[in-house]
């Protein structure tokens, strides 16, 4: 047998080694992905221009973000369906404590503990009900929307003080890619981490897989399960920080729809609906082509109402494939 690196010395490129290059689990969204750039910038090449790529970048973090979070839930076979009212509260009550004359960089901080309140709720009433995760989170749903219409007043809010450093640092760029971007790369690169490497990440996996066997082994279901719904919900409020750091005004139905977007990019990037697996590269890489499906909607003058139902069926063919694949793992 003629060894691969002989092969490449050679100058006859092993088969062995392609494969080894392309046989990751991601490796069919990297494909996918390379194919939607090219359909959209082929024909129109200001796609590839600086101030399109930084507009699709920072629409991707503020749901890539709170997707990193929702991949532990998945892979626990559990949603949280309540993340677009975390990060619209997030949003506005930070605002509002910032037109009252609180220090903006106090005000996120707020909003972040908020958000961790707001997700331990949902996973304590999950335990205490006795009832999936998906089903409280769609009351809740409802419930954070509320607060946030009820502290608006269903009014938005503007006048934020645009030279205060939260605003330059968090709404600007750093080395040119904008704040947000470089925020949510660091997320996802501890959070691949903790998912992958840590005793925490090792147990979200378990419980997925058989929660019935972790919690013969002596797992703390209901306590991993607050855990990572506060996680979730610290990440919903980060993104929702950043939103209005950008965008420098709350609107009161800012973030409806969120959610479907970040169950859509788990599902797309790869996380089984099964449980017992995730993957947080997956997860970017699935926020990515939604956002690049609405791009290409715009340059391709498809009407905006659209994008959603796009975004539908976009879900619904990756849970048939994913079901395809257990189906042939299974068999």
């Amino acid at each position: 047998m003629t060894d691969p690196g002989t092969e490449i010395a050679n100058g006859r490129p092993s088969a062995a080694l392609w494969r080894r290059l392309i046989d990751f689990d991601e490796a069919g969204l990297l494909l996918a992905f390379i194919v939607m750039v090219l359909v959209i910038g082929i024909p129109y090449p200001e796609f590839f221009h600086l101030g399109s790529i930084e507009t699709v970048l920072r629409q991707t973090t503020f749901v890539a973000i709170i997707a990193f979070g929702m991949v532990f839930l998945v892979t626990m076979v559990e949603i949280d369906l309540s993340v677009g009212g975390i990060y619209a509260v997030a949003i506005m009550s930070s605002a509002l404590l910032i037109k009252a004359g609180i220090d903006p960089w106090i005000a996120a901080v707020v909003a972040l503990a908020a958000g961790v309140a707001m997700g331990a709720l949902n996973g304590i009433l999950c335990n205490l009900l006795g009832v999936p995760l998906i089903i409280v989170s769609l009351g809740m749903l409802s419930v954070y929307f509320g607060i946030n219409l009820i502290i608006s007043h269903g009014i938005a809010v503007y006048g934020m003080p645009r030279d205060h450093s939260f605003f330059r640092l968090i709404g600007g760029d750093v080395a040119g890619l904008p704040t947000p971007v470089w925020i949510t790369i660091l997320a996802g690169i501890i959070l691949h981490f903790v998912l992958q490497h840590t005793r925490y990440g090792a147990i979200v996996r378990g419980i997925g897989s058989n929660i019935i066997a972790a919690e013969f082994l002596g797992v703390r279901v209901t306590r991993i399960r607050v855990v990572t719904t506060m996680l979730v919900g610290f990440l919903a409020a980060l993104s929702g920080v950043m939103t209005l750091a950008f965008f420098k005004t709350a609107e009161p139905t800012i973030g409806t729809g969120i959610e479907l977007r970040v169950v859509a990019a788990v599902v797309i990037g790869g996380t089984s609906l099964a449980g017992g697996s995730g993957t947080i590269i997956g997860a970017a890489l699935g926020t990515l082509l939604i956002t690049l499906i609405d791009s290409g909607l715009v340059f391709y003058g498809v009407d905006s109402n659209y994008s959603l139902f796009v975004t539908g069926i976009v879900i619904v063919g990756a849970i048939a494939l994913d079901r395809i694949a257990k189906r042939r793992k299974s068999g």
